[in-house]
């Protein structure tokens, strides 16, 4: 069942914006070509300005096209779905690089996941071996299109921000492109995510008990329910994660290649200049999984809201303030860290399994071009 609601709707603009953007947002000093269209009456030209990104050396500065009437070929128009499909195409080795990397990444640490759900839910016997992969189709349904379009967008949008404000700090620019690819992201992930918590929980028994349940009791909004608790979550868990690996991935790239040039005679550093130096799996692990442990410090009592509101709502009222009031009224600041035992033992080696296939793709694909 395909569920399109007004918040995806929305999102998908913001993508769309940022590509067309970035598409028509050319240097100052390119050529931009210009075509003139006959009207019928054969009266003065009309100039149509096309993105600069499109024209070539050989474009003269004011070509035309003749008016099909006439028998001349007509210079297409660029319209928007062009645009964005240029954009993606700027992109298309992280958007395959992030689907494999998730994918990977998300069924080795599944169980462990589900251990955390039934921690924070309070289920009996939360570390029984059945049911550990409850939810797994919702969850890869969700969670690899959600990577394609977060880290997708985060490249766009980076690039975006790098070609409108050269001046703006990295660290800022990573953030703000997080942000933005998070949430461009979050629309898709909610409803499968709400679907996996609850058969982790064992609410329901399987995926589609759980839509069809889900979808007469509460109807579209059923999906969505605990989104802003995740948007809350989610975003500051992107920034700190993508701007913590960014900073630290740069960081490490500069004293390698300043370790390697000392060592290298005047000759080789000649030669050896232009060269990209990439991670290596250990040094994508690492550094990955020390970003995922910050990021998880840093976001986990919003998981723990996130869960509860997800898998069952309406015992807090729907109001995600009353939950946090709830849980620090019973459990104390030690109920709004439950489950991070599991959560750090889920993140962490998930973010590094990630970074490896994903550094490691984007090369391969780097190789193939």
């Amino acid at each position: 069942m395909k569920i399109v609601s007004l918040v995806q709707l929305k999102l998908f603009k913001i993508l769309l914006f940022g590509a067309l953007v970035s598409c028509t947002q050319g240097d100052q000093q390119q050529k931009k070509l210009q075509f003139r269209l006959l009207s019928h009456t054969k009266t003065s030209p009309i100039k149509v300005r096309i993105p600069s990104i499109l024209a070539t050396k050989k474009d003269s500065k004011h070509a035309t096209a003749p008016h099909p009437l006439q028998g001349g070929n007509v210079v297409p128009m660029i319209g928007p779905m062009q645009s964005f499909l240029t954009a993606l195409g700027e992109v298309k080795s992280h958007l395959a690089a992030a689907a494999v990397a998730r994918g990977s990444s998300f069924l080795a640490c599944y169980p462990i996941d589900t251990i955390k759900t039934r921690i924070q839910t309070r289920t009996s016997n939360p570390f029984g071996i059945a049911g550990l992969y409850g939810g797994i189709g919702s969850g890869l349904f969700g969670q690899i299109p959600y990577a394609v379009l977060t880290f997708g967008s985060y490249e766009q949008y980076k690039r975006m921000l790098r070609k409108r404000f050269p001046k703006m700090k990295p660290v800022l620019a990573y953030a703000i492109a997080a942000v933005l690819g998070d949430v461009t992201g979050s629309g898709w992930l909610c409803p499968a995510e709400v679907v996996k918590q609850k058969l982790q929980a064992n609410v329901f028994e399987s995926t589609g008990q759980a839509v069809s349940q889900i979808w007469f009791q509460e109807g579209v909004g059923g999906f969505y329910r605990g989104y802003w608790n995740s948007l809350m979550r989610d975003v500051p868990f992107r920034v700190a994660q993508l701007t913590t690996y960014e900073v630290a991935k740069n960081f490490y790239l500069r004293f390698k290649r300043s370790q390697r040039f000392h060592r290298m005679s005047w000759e080789t550093r000649t030669r050896q200049s232009s060269v990209n130096l990439e991670l290596s799996p250990v040094e994508s692990a690492v550094l990955g999984g020390a970003a995922g442990c910050i990021s998880t410090l840093i976001t986990q009592p919003m998981d723990v809201i996130r869960t509860l509101m997800m898998t069952n709502s309406a015992a807090y009222g729907n109001s995600m303030v009353i939950c946090l009031k709830n849980v620090l009224h019973h459990n104390g600041i030690r109920g709004i860290y439950s489950g991070l035992v599991p959560r750090l033992a889920y993140v962490a080696p998930s973010v590094a399994i990630f970074f490896i296939v994903y550094e490691m793709t984007q090369q391969k694909l780097k190789q193939w071009e």
